[in-house]
This record gives structure tokens, C-alpha cells and sequence, in this order.
């Protein structure tokens, strides 16, 4: 059980600097779109989102078979369907952030820093709320139960 302790707290605390990172990404490419480009960051910040991704996901994906067995089969499935519920859209947004995770560093190192496109603009935008999105969302469920 401690493994499956430490990965969690590993996992909490991969999603906050991923939460930092894209908030910053999106708040530089905002900031580039009106004029005021910082090409290193424009660089800088991607990557580390999508190092912090992998880094979520590979945490989540390895407590969530105890997770599922454990807490939402024994309990939330019982006590807190809401919560359940919320977990698998939590889940499910994850997946569908890594591809424009994956497109905002793509897309950064294609375009002109001091003109970034409005599909990276975009991206940088969706990727910062899905993430917050899923941050809150976690915070939420495991303050119900959790490993």
C-alpha cells in the first residue's frame, strides 16, 4: 500500500507543475498574440508540459487498477456515484489532452515565436483548461476517497 501512497502523491504532485506549465504556456502564447513574443518560453514551456503529462499519466495509469478495485468498486460506486462519474470524465479528458498536449509542442516549434497561430493559440488554451479541469476534478474525488 505505501507504493500505491507514494505513486499517488507522485501523481498530485506531476499534475501540479503540469497545471503550471500549461497555465504559463497559454498565458506566453496570449501574450506573443498581442504583441509581446518570449521565444524562449514560447519553447520553454511545452516541452515541460509534456514532460509533466507523461509523467501524470504513466502515475495514474499504474495506481489505477487499485484505485478501481479498492476505492471506486468497494465504495464510491456505493456512496458517491457522483464522484464515479466524475472520475471517468476526469479520465477520459486526460487521454484526449495528450494529443493537443502533443500539438502545442509541435506547433510551437513550427511557427514564427513572435506570430503564433491562432491553432496554437487554441491549443494552448484547451490544453490549460482541460488540464485545470482535471486538477480540480481529482483534488475532488480524492478528498471523497481515496487509495
Amino acid at each position: 500500500m505505501f507504493w500505491i501512497k507514494l505513486g499517488l502523491v507522485l501523481h498530485a504532485v506531476a499534475a501540479g507543475a503540469l497545471t503550471g506549465s500549461v497555465t504559463h504556456l497559454a498565458l506566453v502564447v496570449w501574450r506573443a498574440h498581442r504583441g509581446r513574443p518570449n521565444p524562449r518560453l514560447q519553447r520553454l514551456y511545452p516541452a515541460v508540459a509534456l514532460g509533466c503529462y507523461l509523467a501524470v499519466y504513466s502515475l495514474g495509469s499504474a495506481i489505477y487498477p487499485r484505485y478501481r478495485v479498492e476505492v471506486r468498486a468497494n465504495w464510491l460506486d456505493e456512496h458517491a456515484p457522483w464522484a464515479s462519474v466524475l472520475f471517468d470524465l476526469k479520465e477520459n479528458l486526460a487521454t484526449l489532452l495528450g494529443p493537443l498536449v502533443l500539438a502545442a509542442v509541435v506547433l510551437s516549434r513550427a511557427e514564427d515565436p513572435a506570430r503564433p497561430s491562432r491553432a496554437l493559440l487554441g491549443c494552448a488554451t484547451a490544453v490549460a483548461l482541460g488540464v485545470w479541469f482535471n486538477a480540480v476534478s481529482g483534488l475532488l474525488v480524492a478528498s471523497v476517497r481515496s487509495v
